[in-house]
């Protein structure tokens, strides 16, 4: 069946639990659960930022690696999310994207083998934004609906001949790596995952069904 004019339905616009995605929220950033066990033996991450196509990409890393970062807790044996704090790195990313950084900010990512390198994908193009504001009280509330870039208004998602070509694509050709506490970039030097193929059963296209978390 030829599929020229159709369009994939984005998985932001739908609810699904366990998968992959990214948060920036009070001036911290966080990977969810999803991300943290498809990743079981990874401790440190670095995360990169492609200003053209507006991609940001998780990384697993070592210790010391440039810009490395502790993307979860282990208590028991049990891995947990950890909250990184960067408020200079959000401000930066707010300004690229056009958000509010008050705002919550939510991205949903899809996961990638590439020979050594194991990464999340995530489109910023795509983000949902939660809004914030005082009620009468003074006590901050987050919305639960989320609010999408005007270009995804009258569109169901990208064409379907339009995203076979993306699987395609290099990765990390353009991206530069984040400091994500001191908000510098650095240019990469290498480009460990050109031809990176996505890993079967590893992406649905769907929202994780995660709450806004409670504000103070």
């Amino acid at each position: 069946m030829d599929f020229s004019g159709f369009e994939m339905g984005r998985g932001e616009f739908f609810a699904h639990t366990r998968e992959p995605c990214f948060t920036l929220s009070d001036g911290k950033v966080q990977a969810n659960t999803a991300c943290i066990r498809k990743m079981a033996d990874v401790d440190h991450i670095q995360i990169l930022i492609n200003q053209t196509t507006h991609k940001l990409v998780i990384r697993a890393c070592e210790e010391d690696d440039l810009f490395s970062l502790p993307w979860c807790r282990t208590k028991d044996g049990i891995r947990t999310p950890r909250a990184i704090s960067g408020p200079v790195f959000i401000m930066k990313v707010c300004a690229l994207m056009g958000w509010n950084p008050d705002n919550r900010i939510r991205m949903l990512g899809k996961f990638y083998r590439a020979n050594e390198d194991l990464i999340f994908l995530f489109d910023m193009d795509g983000a949902e934004e939660f809004e914030r504001r005082r009620d009468e009280n003074g006590k901050r509330k987050t919305s639960r609906t989320p609010h999408f870039a005007a270009s995804l208004e009258n569109v169901f998602g990208p064409l379907f001949t339009e995203h076979k070509k993306e699987l395609g694509f290099n990765i990390h050709q353009g991206f530069a790596v984040m400091s994500v506490r001191e908000g510098r970039l650095k240019p990469r030097e290498e480009n460990p995952l050109k031809g990176a193929e996505e890993h079967a059963g590893d992406h649905h296209g769907h929202r994780p069904e995660e709450e806004p978390p409670a504000d103070s």
